[in-house]
């Protein structure tokens, strides 16, 4: 079908069912209900730009300006994907001491004196330096920062400057309207959505027909298309800044729909847990993304639908994403923290997120929330045009809400407020070696613990599994390894390898089997809690 083309000069009623129609087109590319119908789609999209106006400035839509502070991973990102395109937006700066610190540590000695003579302004002194260079002034900065062995300074001066850009989108194959990750054939629709399982734990649990390790191409391809679809909505994820495009793992969910699963690259990697990105496809356009913190046999989640794609198959969506994270990590317990149901996000208790989750089967943690979710349960089986209101369902978001796979235990369970615990632990760990520096004490700790593991030597581990090493030692440590039994001595050095190793996924695997450091880490935190 096709769509009339909107007169060049728009009012404001024009300019909102333009957007409505830039929606309809792109729901109708990600799940078409003909293979005609995809077509159309995506040839209106491709060519969306030349109906765009400036009153649709922020939406993303080719052809359009986009305002945000992003941080240093994303500035750098765009930095190289969309060179000469995005500037300082300097009408927007209002105290530039945060910016001139920045600056400094960009300086030649010949340039000091006229840049702190009070002469002439941060805006006048970039363009300026920038004269010379062939690209915009946030080009030349970004360009002036790439060192990797300064990159954490950098990092820390960039988002300290807490720098507004403006992104002229253009026609860029980043905008929302061309964002696609390629696929061989599109699927359409004809028999409709698919609804939430009948049974999803019996979902979760079902064998992935195909679940694959992308090529380090690939999986850098699919890293920019994860990155393009939040900074087009104004929105970021460590999840993505990070992700490792050697780590990448698609899985197909049939009907056109994959979930693609990011690792973390090895240098950002958590001490304990291991964090996981997720971005979910259905043709290939990115309809919803999430992440997770693995930790033992547990997966602390939450799903978000980007907005175009409110009205397809969420609750079907998320079970398939547990599904592909049971595949990969093997958990048996999935955690959602009460922000993603209305705990301090007027969007989801709006909504009555809450009911979402309860009705695949996430229970609330506290007895006095659950029993009232049941309540509300009751008076809908009594009256089907019950609602709960906006204070009951802020009383239902008040706690975590879990669910649990045949076989899960209690036992197993790891509090997330026992990560800072374990950090805790680890300080006390590294002071009492005695070293000088914390680098050193780090380098003993690790020494330590491979000793009390029998480790026979660490020559032949790489420089990432010794620092993997390093980043956990600490933690370890502190449940007294050189006691463990044999077996649970030689799963720990596996585990300890992992850590720094080419997938974080092994070592996800390789913690969830590991009872002897879960139990021992558990019981130490209980008791430096209630000490």
């Amino acid at each position: 079908m096709k769509y009339p083309v909107p007169h060049a000069r728009l009012v404001h009623k024009q300019t909102a069912e333009l957007k409505k129609l830039h929606d309809k087109l792109c729901f109708r590319r990600a799940f078409p209900k003909t293979l005609s119908e995809h077509r159309d789609a995506c040839e209106q999209l491709r060519q969306f730009g030349r109906r765009v106006s400036s009153k649709l400035s922020d939406s993303g839509i080719a052809a359009t300006r986009l305002h945000y502070r992003f941080s240093f991973p994303v500035a750098k990102w765009l930095a190289k994907k969309a060179p000469g395109t995005v500037s300082i937006d300097w009408a927007e700066i209002d105290d530039c001491a945060c910016l001139d610190d920045l600056l400094q540590q960009i300086l030649q000695s010949s340039e000091d004196d006229y840049f702190d003579s009070g002469y002439v302004s941060s805006q006048d002194w970039v363009a300026l330096a920038s004269a010379g260079f062939p690209g915009t002034d946030f080009d030349w900065l970004m360009a002036q920062v790439q060192s990797k062995r300064m990159e954490n300074i950098w990092s820390q001066l960039y988002d300290a400057a807490d720098l507004p850009l403006v992104w002229d989108i253009g026609d860029s194959k980043l905008s929302k309207s061309r964002n696609v990750f390629p696929v061989t054939t599109a699927v359409a629709r004809e028999e409709g959505m698919r609804t939430r399982p009948r049974d999803a734990k019996k979902e979760i649990r079902r064998p992935l027909s195909s679940i694959r390790k992308l090529s380090g191409r690939d999986g850098a391809n699919l890293m920019d298309v994860a990155m393009a679809s939040l900074a087009a909505r104004h929105r970021e994820t460590n999840h993505f800044n990070y992700a490792n495009p050697a780590e990448v793992y698609l899985a197909d969910v049939g009907e056109g729909v994959s979930i693609a699963v990011f690792g973390l690259a090895p240098e950002y990697r958590y001490p304990l847990e291991c964090t996981l990105g997720f971005l979910i496809l259905s043709n290939g356009v990115p309809v919803g993304y999430g992440g997770s913190s693995t930790l033992f046999l547990q997966v602390n989640t939450g799903i978000n639908i980007f907005d175009e794609y409110r009205g397809s198959e969420a609750s079907f969506l998320w079970v398939q994403v547990m599904r592909v994270y049971h595949a990969l990590v093997a958990c048996t317990r999935y955690v959602v923290n009460p922000y993603q149901f209305g705990a301090g996000n007027d969007e989801a208790l709006s909504s009555g997120a809450f009911w979402f989750y309860y009705h695949l089967g996430f229970r609330p943690v506290d007895t006095k929330v659950r029993k009232l979710a049941k309540d509300e349960v009751a008076k809908r089986m009594r009256k089907p045009t019950h609602r709960s209101g906006a204070r009951t369902l802020s009383k239902l978001a008040s706690c975590d809400m879990h669910l649990t796979l045949p076989g899960a235990l209690q036992s197993e369970f790891f509090d997330e407020e026992w990560l800072a615990t374990s950090s805790m632990l680890a300080t006390r760990e590294l002071a009492v070696v005695g070293e000088r520096t914390r680098a050193e004490s780090s380098r003993r700790v690790a020494r330590n613990v491979a000793r009390d593991l029998r480790v026979r030597s660490l020559r032949s581990w790489s420089k990432s599994e010794l620092s993997g090493l390093e980043r956990i030692a600490p933690i370890v440590a502190a449940t007294n390894p050189a006691a463990w039994p044999g077996d649970a001595k030689a799963a720990m050095r596996k585990l300890l390898r992992a850590k720094g190793g080419a997938e974080e996924v092994e070592y996800a695997r390789l913690l969830g089997l590991h009872q002897t450091f879960r139990s021992e880490l558990r019981a130490i935190c209980r008791s430096a809690d209630s000490g």
